[in-house]
């Protein structure tokens, strides 16, 4: 047994493409068109703008000798970025501290250095 696809074979595809427009569609169409022609637009009958041909330019580059003088003043100072910010004190203070697990499978939590003998132990 084979299948036999709705979407290709139901015949709701083949109806709606038949279907004629509707009478609203129309009037709406019509009042669209009519204010696309107002705002300046050439447009076909059935709502489509009609585009104008661009003129081609020609893209070669002349160079002139007053190049010179049609140039902006740009600023070549290029900035050394500024400073690095400092963070030796992140790095002093971290080996004050460990990480290790609480208890017995618990999660990890941050432990003070002296402490790390009793982490996870009843005292």
């Amino acid at each position: 047994m084979s299948l036999i696809y709705t979407n290709n074979s139901s015949g709701a595809i083949r109806r709606a493409r038949r279907k004629k427009p509707t009478k609203s569609y129309l009037e709406a169409l019509a009042k669209h068109i009519k204010y696309l022609r107002s705002m300046g637009f050439d447009v076909k009958d059935n709502g489509r703008i009609v585009l104008q041909e661009r003129e081609v330019v020609n893209t070669t580059f002349k160079q002139t000798s007053t190049l010179q003088e049609k140039q902006i003043p740009l600023s070549n100072k290029i900035g050394n970025g500024g400073t690095k910010p400092d963070d030796r004190w992140k790095v002093e203070e971290s080996k004050k501290w460990t990480i290790a697990p609480a208890y017995n499978k618990g999660p990890y939590m941050v432990v003070a250095r002296e402490d790390i003998k009793t982490a996870g132990k009843k005292v």
